[in-house]
């Protein structure tokens, strides 16, 4: 199975994230360093500004769920709502593999602020959770800001009941991105509340979470400058990875039906499909989609 991995600009670090424990194993503390994840989402999806902080945003966020997954688990994370960016989706894994897509794209707003909360508008914010053979767990809260680090929080506290602190961010400028990232701190059964005053404190006293990696921090730094007892339990890599293949097309055109494959036969010299998530385009000519008819009978029958 090919599939469609990018890399980070040789000139910027490698994106990493880090899961750590403080505390007695009572504070779990994850960082992620994204920026080249998120330049290469905006590339992909042509992104604006808007459509930019957004796409990067939600990838950042399942990157930083990903922590705790094992195996072949994956998270979704999505957010769905009225205003002009519509709804923007990641998925990621075990691996620190993600792939995310947005609907709008290069959405605008009125003025000249960029407010990401504005571009979401009202809507909702779900997780989805892949962790068995089984059917996945879902968990859904309306959006409180829609700047996605405070419905984060609000969906771990409300949903899981976990309390937690989450930061989110990039840094961009005309030539695209220069540093983003995330942090999600969580107290877990036991946490001290002794403990839990300064550790908010020092949270609330850091720059922006992009700010800190465009100056050079990295996770490791971040998540040990949070707790004097920081242990970090693993360093993994993150990068954009889409794991779309011809085959994987191909059965979802048979799925379409053989009347709607004997339509596209007729009316088109050759059928185009295309990847929300890379871009990549597959196509299949009149006789490549002919020669899907017959599984396209076997959909019908089963249905």
């Amino acid at each position: 199975m090919t599939e469609h991995i990018a890399n980070p600009p040789e000139d910027r670090p490698d994106d990493v994230l880090v899961r750590a424990m403080g505390s007695n194993q009572t504070i779990r503390l994850i960082a992620a360093q994204t920026g080249g994840m998120v330049e290469t989402l905006r590339k992909t999806h042509d992104c604006g500004p808007l459509g930019t902080m957004a796409v990067g945003r939600v990838a950042s966020a399942a990157v930083l769920l990903s922590a705790t997954l094992k195996g072949r688990q994956q998270v979704g994370f999505q957010i769905n709502g009225d205003g002009p960016l519509r709804e923007a989706y990641a998925i990621a894994d075990a691996d620190g593999r993600v792939r995310a897509t947005i609907s709008v794209p290069r959405a605008e707003l009125a003025g000249d602020d960029i407010v990401l909360g504005a571009g979401f508008g009202q809507g909702r914010l779900s997780v989805t959770r892949q962790l068995t053979d089984e059917a996945p767990y879902r968990g859904i809260v309306q959006l409180i800001t829609g700047e996605v680090a405070e419905d984060l929080a609000h969906y771990l506290h409300t949903s899981e009941q976990i309390p937690s602190a989450v930061s989110l961010g990039e840094t961009l400028d005309a030539s695209g991105v220069l540093a983003a990232g995330g942090l999600l701190v969580q107290a877990l059964p036991g946490a001290d509340n002794a403990v839990l005053g300064p550790l908010i404190e020092r949270i609330e006293s850091l720059p922006p979470v992009s700010e800190y990696f465009a100056r050079g921090g990295t996770p490791s730094d971040l998540v040990t400058s949070l707790m004097d007892d920081v242990e970090i339990l693993e360093t993994r890599p993150v990068n954009f990875v889409c794991p779309c293949t011809r085959e994987q097309f191909a059965r979802r055109l048979c799925t379409i039906g053989e009347e709607e494959l004997r339509k596209l036969t007729e009316s088109l010299e050759d059928t185009v499909v295309e990847c929300h998530f890379c871009r990549t385009e597959y196509t299949f000519d009149k006789e490549q989609v002919g020669a899907l008819l017959y599984g396209a009978r076997m959909y019908d029958k089963a249905d």
